[in-house]
């Protein structure tokens, strides 16, 4: 069994092997009907730049995150807080035994990692000042329920400072430097003051002074609890409240509003389309697969066309769990069918929010929800065909969630459509294929 699944879904591609970014002849951009001179970004994992399940630039994955991408093409200056070394750890590609795999990202709760696992870089204990305005502000980890406290709150899970997000570094690394100050690692960055003496994620947009923004949020608050297959993870993966959600978004925009900034938003995408979700398939295992249906029940049942096993379950079918009534894949490797049409009608809830709360701003949107579908099918970017398949497809990053280089090229490049379309400037698009891919060994 473990032969027959072991990364049976890995095309050696070497199409998609890295290539490093060029310059475009010089050109001016022209800011038409906007003000580009103090550009922020917010947002979570995916404004911030990561991919492969970590924050890491040996070869300018960080530098080349999608907000950045932009503010290059604005011709502005952008400050990101960039990780040194090996960043927050993360997962890579080796060849063993004449074959290519993937080595997950070392993790400190565990003592079976792989020899060849990549932790942290010490350096991540510190990582960079949080004294410095940066114009990046997205934070791995962060749900719009996070970004304030004001309005309704559901549970502890409000404030940013209130939860302890996961990680790749070991517990005692995510309290933004000071033990007793529960902070998401990937926000240790920013100041976030004392439990006694709070700063929350709002402040710091409240003193960006941006003249123009991009809104990315939204992400986390339905990718927590579906990568988790519909568990709830001490109350960080929890599906956002709808009403919380809109009052909270609408904060964000109040006060890009007041201080007359201009900017775009983005709808979210269906997390259920991308490779960690449509990767193992039954039809590749070739076999029945006994599933538990939902984290509270006792259901178990074969599993069908129509439940999710995600790319987690990899190690577990490896083992041989799976295969019998009473050995059935833990619930939280799989989404089952009903909780991925929870996931799909949540999504479109999520967008409609984030829609109608843009139109009652007057900001546009850019429609990331309809791009990304169209990836499912298969695009050609420069020549080269891309699409969601797992490495093969040249889009995601190892861990099947987050885009690689090339991946968030794209995404900016959807960006810099709307931004030129809204504000009649003309900002170039960047060429996709002068952004890396997955780093082959």
């Amino acid at each position: 069994m473990k032969n027959r699944i072991k990364y049976f879904f890995i095309g050696i591609i070497f199409l998609f092997l890295s290539c490093t970014k060029t310059q475009f002849e010089d050109y001016e951009a022209t800011n038409g009907a906007v003000d580009f001179s103090n550009y922020i970004a917010v947002g979570n994992s995916f404004t911030q730049g990561l991919q492969d399940g970590g924050l890491h630039n040996e070869f300018g994955q960080q530098d080349n995150s999608y907000p950045a991408i932009i503010a290059k093409q604005m011709q502005t200056n952008f400050l990101q807080p960039i990780v040194t070394g090996t960043g927050s750890g993360y997962m890579h590609l080796e060849y063993i035994d004449g074959e290519i795999e993937v080595i997950k990202a070392f993790d400190a709760d565990i003592t079976t990692n792989h020899p060849l696992a990549i932790n942290y870089d010490p350096s991540f204990n510190m990582w960079v000042s949080n004294t410095l305005k940066y114009n990046n502000l997205g934070v791995g980890g962060m749900n719009v329920r996070n970004v304030s406290s004001v309005g309704p709150s559901q549970g502890s899970d409000g404030p940013l400072f209130h939860v302890l997000f996961g990680s790749s570094a070991p517990s005692a690394l995510a309290w933004n430097g000071v033990q007793g100050e529960p902070i998401s690692s990937f926000g240790r960055f920013l100041n976030f003051g004392t439990i006694s003496n709070r700063v929350e994620y709002i402040d710091h947009i409240i003193n960006s002074n941006a003249t123009f923004f991009t809104n990315w949020l939204g992400i986390n608050d339905v990718m927590g609890w579906t990568k988790e297959g519909g568990d709830d993870v001490s109350g960080s993966a929890i599906l956002t409240d709808l009403n919380e959600f809109r009052v909270k978004y609408d904060t964000v925009l109040n006060v890009f509003q007041a201080m007359g900034a201009q900017g775009v938003c983005a709808t979210i995408h269906d997390i259920t389309d991308t490779p960690f979700f449509t990767t193992i398939t039954l039809d590749i295992l070739g076999k029945d697969i006994w599933i538990k249906e939902g984290f509270d029940t006792t259901v178990v049942r074969k599993a069908t066309n129509a439940d999710l096993i995600l790319l987690t379950a990899k190690d577990v079918l490896g083992d041989g769990h799976g295969l019998l009534a009473t050995d059935p894949l833990p619930h939280t490797v799989v989404l089952d069918v009903d909780e991925v049409l929870i996931v799909k009608a949540y999504t479109v809830s999520i967008n409609n929010e984030i829609r109608s709360s843009a139109l009652a701003h007057g900001y546009e949107v850019v429609d990331m929800f309809s791009f990304m579908k169209s990836l499912n099918s298969g695009l050609s970017f420069d020549g080269i065909e891309m699409s969601t398949k797992y490495i093969e497809g040249g889009v995601y990053s190892l861990d099947g969630l987050h885009p690689n280089g090339k991946g968030y090229a794209m995404i900016a490049n959807e960006f810099i459509k709307e931004i030129n379309l809204s504000f009649e400037s003309n900002l170039r698009t960047v060429s996709v294929s002068n952004y890396r891919g997955i780093t082959f060994p």
